[in-house]
């Protein structure tokens, strides 16, 4: 092995452990702080209806201020700057939730943290392809991305063993999380793909409409997770088994994501990212279709297994897709808007609707409507891509 080549084995060594690590560490902390903080909302008192003020007034916080973030990213002179800042705000805003327990001083804690808190994955993401690119590495984004669904996977299990009902305790399992993150951060080589130019109109992501066809998928995936995650445990828990087994489910679900990750680089190299997101939004419709009349426990983990491909392989093509297709200048506001879209509008606009759906017509009902929504995507999704294909807008993969 000449010199040149191990000096490359050692940076790509370098730079995978170090991108994966940052993956891990905040898929563990989402683990905690997203899977129980509204348990401990609960636990000092809050209604289920002061819970969702909160979730509805921070998350319209982030609406309107995520894009802001993902220029400042676009604009930073070190890809690391703006992520690295978030997880140490993060990392220090999260003690604040010791400081009280009254209503109106929580929902502001919650409003700011949010801020920072729901930016992160867009930046992260925006900061994971640039190096991969800048290093030449052949390194795929779906190797990375394996090391969130384990430290997620992981966290699931033991968070509940961890806390043992004292859900305060998260807060600083939580800093520590975000400052271990930073660290991390600090260590990836700086992105050497920085334009130098000026930076570019936000008008200039507009440009390429294939991307808002593949933003729209991940909405309406969006909007199925969301449900499922949001309403399914209350049908699990009532009709099926109890809430040990849901998190068992939760566990076979995610760690089904594992072998997805890795192929989805070859699989979409090998059918193309319009072809694999048609597929996953079409088996996406058939899982929820089939949620609808299962009740059998092996069964429901069965089908749920469905999601290892659904997630993965729309995730990895619109993220991929957009890195490819936007300028530099514009690739952390892109992967912000992704993440607004899929993120905050399908918690703003299904919270809402499906909470109401499953009062009316029941949660299992509620399930058809996400099935048909799915399927319905997909036709406007092979209408939309065909259209630009007929202008010249986009080029001819369908």
């Amino acid at each position: 092995m000449t010199d040149i080549e191990t000096s490359k084995k050692r940076l790509f060594s370098k730079m995978s452990f170090n991108l994966i690590a940052i993956q891990t560490i905040y898929y563990t902390f989402i683990g905690i702080f997203g899977s129980f903080i509204v348990l401990y909302y609960g636990s000092i008192g809050f209604s289920a209806t002061q819970i969702g003020f909160i979730t509805s007034i921070s998350t319209l916080a982030v609406l309107l201020t995520q894009p802001l973030w993902g220029q400042a990213s676009d604009r930073a002179k070190d890809g690391r700057t703006v992520l690295s800042f978030l997880f140490l705000v993060c990392g220090v805003l999260i003690f604040t939730y010791y400081l009280t327990v009254e209503y109106i001083f929580v929902l502001i804690i919650a409003t700011v943290y949010a801020i920072f808190y729901y930016t992160i994955v867009p930046v992260m993401d925006s900061l994971t392809l640039e190096t991969i690119e800048s290093e030449k590495s052949g390194f795929d984004y779906g190797y990375v991305r394996v090391g969130g669904t384990i430290g997620y996977s992981a966290m699931v299990l033991l968070a509940g063993r961890i806390l043992r009902d004292s859900f305060a305790h998260m807060f600083y399992l939580g800093a520590i999380c975000c400052f271990a993150a930073f660290i991390f951060v600090r260590r990836v080589n700086a992105v050497k793909l920085r334009s130098k130019r000026a930076p570019l109109s936000f008008r200039a992501l507009l440009y390429n409409k294939k991307v808002f066809c593949f933003m729209f998928i991940n909405l309406i995936h969006a909007f199925g997770m969301m449900g499922f995650y949001s309403f399914y445990p209350l049908h699990f828990t009532a009709n099926v088994a109890g809430s040990e087994w849901f998190g068992v489910l939760l566990f076979t679900t995610a760690m089904a994501e594992l072998p997805f990750w890795i192929f989805s680089g070859r699989l979409t190299h090998r059918f193309g990212y319009e072809r694999m997101m048609l597929l996953a939004i079409v088996i996406t419709g058939f899982r929820w279709f089939i949620l609808f009349f299962l009740t059998n426990l092996p069964l429901l983990i069965i089908i749920n297994l469905l999601h290892g491909f659904c997630y993965p392989v729309i995730n990895y093509c619109v993220v991929n897709y957009i890195n490819e297709n936007i300028p530099t200048e514009l690739r952390a506001t892109g992967q912000s808007m992704n993440n607004l879209t899929a993120m905050v509008i399908s918690r703003l606009i299904g919270g809402a609707i499906f909470g109401a759906l499953s009062d009316v017509f029941g949660i299992d009902r509620m399930f058809l409507f996400l099935s048909a929504l799915s399927f319905a995507g997909a036709l406007v999704f092979v209408a939309l891509l065909r259209a630009l294909n007929h202008t010249g807008d986009s080029p001819k993969n369908l």
